[in-house]
């Protein structure tokens, strides 16, 4: 059965039940991976799923169902079931469905050349990755999760309201740990890689990137607890801000689950040469969506500029509580998932200053490259963090030796407004449907702990 003609007889069953007005989603996704290890397959994945999505306002309340079926038999247990849901919603807020934005922003996620790399060749290449790897040092002892694969996704939103809309994208992806071993002690460090077109990856320098941040590793010590300058490199300055991501969400802050609400907009809450940004579309990130879960257009907007908080985050429910339109934020976490809200590309506006500029006025300091425990370690209501740390200690603006066993503590917010400076080295994290992206910072003052 066809998306249009399931979509055209769920709508007039739909309305012959009783809804007052409907919508459907519809996701398709097929997938490959393969995973080796001492040159040899491990895992090896070819996944395929489709399912479709089912709200509508039933005696004046939304409903949800969903289904990984798409044909005839599935509509009547879809209604009755988002029927069923509607009258157990108690919230008094009434959530609406969108007849669509006037314009939509332009975004090609697809490149038809990914498929032109075949099985075969996403094995060798993970077999050579691996290979690579153990060649380049003799301590190292494994290439973990070494994995090679892509995925494509498809999706279709439409309502009794004129909405009808598309995206289709797709991606490749590849990963490894390498494990490296020294006095009998051992250390990993990793590497991925994101993009679409295998053509423009290179397995040797995502090897050689994993096996120099092990050997880097090797001989880690402890330190003296203090307060430090602290430089988060950009895959754990992308985690923190990922963590606390929630504190910029309109409906956080409406449920007192932030400290930032609507009067702060036009306030400073960061440090001037602080630019945050949430784009729908961005160049530099695989993730780019023109409309969000709700068919509303996304934007390109600053969050923060020059240390300004000029936006929230908002979807349509939480936008029309504060009297403003929506940002094109609203998510949904799966097909039968209720609207909620999450970023779209999310990302500090680098500098021109360099990594090794960053760290070259810090007499002593630390540099954090890896962080564990980040959701029990966090509260992203007060902002408050104290997160295992290790990394690299900063002497004379090099870094001398690694640190491990440390623990790195402050307040979210505090680092907003303690950010000395921000790196030029931004990289993007990308999922299907946004991603985020982080330079690395320099932070005032933190506290380590260690010895």
């Amino acid at each position: 059965m066809t998306f249009s003609d399931f979509k055209q007889e769920l709508f007039a069953q739909a309305e012959a039940k009783g809804f007052t007005d409907y919508e459907i989603l519809y996701l398709a996704s097929n997938g490959f991976s393969v995973r080796v290890l001492n040159g040899e397959i491990t895992e090896y994945k070819n996944t395929a799923s489709q399912g479709v999505g089912f709200r509508g306002t039933y005696n004046g309340k939304m409903g949800y169902a969903a289904s990984e079926k798409m044909d005839a038999s599935v509509i009547e247990p879809l209604l009755t079931n988002a029927a069923a849901n509607a009258t157990i919603i108690e919230e008094e807020a009434v959530e609406k469905l969108y007849p669509g934005s006037d314009s939509y922003p332009e975004v090609n996620a697809y490149n038809l050349a990914l498929n032109n790399t075949t099985a075969a060749e996403k094995i060798n290449l993970a077999m050579e990755m691996e290979a690579y790897a153990k060649s380049l040092d003799p301590r190292v002892k494994m290439a973990d999760y070494c994995t090679i694969g892509n995925t494509e996704k498809e999706m279709a939103m439409a309502n009794s309201l004129g909405l009808n809309l598309s995206h289709k994208s797709n991606m490749a992806s590849a990963f490894m740990v390498a494990r490296v071993e020294e006095d009998g002690l051992t250390k990993s460090g990793y590497e991925y890689w994101n993009g679409r077109d295998f053509a423009e990856f290179d397995y040797k320098t995502l090897a050689k990137k994993a096996v120099d941040t092990a050997l880097s590793y090797l001989g880690a010590e402890s330190m003296p607890s203090g307060a430090y300058p602290v430089v988060f490199d950009n895959n754990n300055t992308k985690d923190l801000f990922q963590v606390f991501s929630s504190i910029f969400m309109a409906e956080n802050a409406q449920k007192g689950f932030s400290l930032l609400d609507k009067d702060k907009i036009g306030t400073e809450i960061a440090a001037p040469h602080i630019t945050l940004r949430d784009d729908g579309v961005c160049d530099l990130s695989l993730g780019s969506m023109a409309f969000d879960a709700e068919g509303v257009a996304t934007q390109q907007k600053a969050v923060i500029e020059n240390g300004v908080l000029k936006t929230l985050l908002y979807n349509m429910k939480s936008a029309e509580k504060d009297g403003v339109a929506s940002t094109g934020n609203a998510s949904k976490a799966g097909l039968g998932g209720a609207i909620s809200t999450s970023c779209t590309n999310f990302y500090l506006v680098p500098s021109a200053t360099s990594f090794d500029e960053l760290i070259a006025g810090i007499d002593k300091g630390v540099v954090i490259t890896e962080m564990a425990g980040l959701h029990a370690g966090v509260n992203a209501v007060s902002g408050d963090f104290s997160i295992s740390a290790d990394g690299y200690l900063v002497e004379d603006g090099k870094v001398s030796k690694p640190v491990e066993q440390i623990t790195v503590a402050g307040n979210f917010y505090e680092v907003l407004k303690n950010i000395q400076a921000v790196g030029s080295d931004l990289r993007f994290h990308s999922s299907g449907h946004g991603g985020i992206g982080m330079p690395s910072v320099l932070v005032d003052g933190l506290r380590v702990s260690g010895l």
